[in-house]
């Protein structure tokens, strides 16, 4: 199985977090393209963790193992990294009319869908997945795979790394 739909979640209160954060940084889903919600250690300043990397891992100095620590006061989103081991998780946006090259990683992955349509999808294995807001997922990016956002609109969805 390569999407696996592991709980119905509070979709108001994960976009109320999430809509914190963008506030926080004086960013809009306009602008912003991914934020980490993790740090490499505790009670770390969100913009200064991020800021150098833009968002991403330096694998030389941090194993993404190491971002574990949440960033920001998000309760909710806080304790489903926690519940689900999720790591270097991230806000992530795609743009309309995009699509990433067929890839794989070294994880399974955690979705989390923010704001989302039927026109945006995963391809996986070369089966073609929705992942619906008010869910959270396990998807298996270990496995070939793509997202395309083939609509109008942006793609953000919450997402984390698992090792299990």
């Amino acid at each position: 199985m390569y999407v696996e739909e592991l709980e119905n979640i509070d979709r108001i209160k994960i976009l109320e977090e999430a809509n914190s954060i963008k506030v926080l940084l004086g960013m809009g889903w306009a602008t912003l393209d991914q934020v980490g919600l993790q740090g490499h250690k505790p009670d770390l300043e969100p913009k200064q963790e991020w800021a150098s990397s833009v968002g991403r891992v330096n694998k030389l100095q941090y194993p993404e193992t190491y971002f574990k620590y949440p960033l920001f006061d998000i309760p909710y989103i806080n304790r489903l990294m926690e519940k689900y081991g999720m790591v270097r998780t991230r806000i992530m946006k795609s743009n309309p009319k995009t699509c990433l090259t067929f890839h794989q990683d070294m994880t399974k992955r955690v979705h989390i869908p923010l704001i989302t349509n039927p026109d945006c999808v995963m391809i996986i294995e070369n089966s073609v997945h929705h992942l619906e807001t008010g869910k959270i997922y396990l998807t298996d990016t270990t496995k070939r795979h793509t997202a395309a956002n083939a609509s109008l609109m942006p793609r953000v969805h919450i997402v984390g790394c698992v090792y299990s």
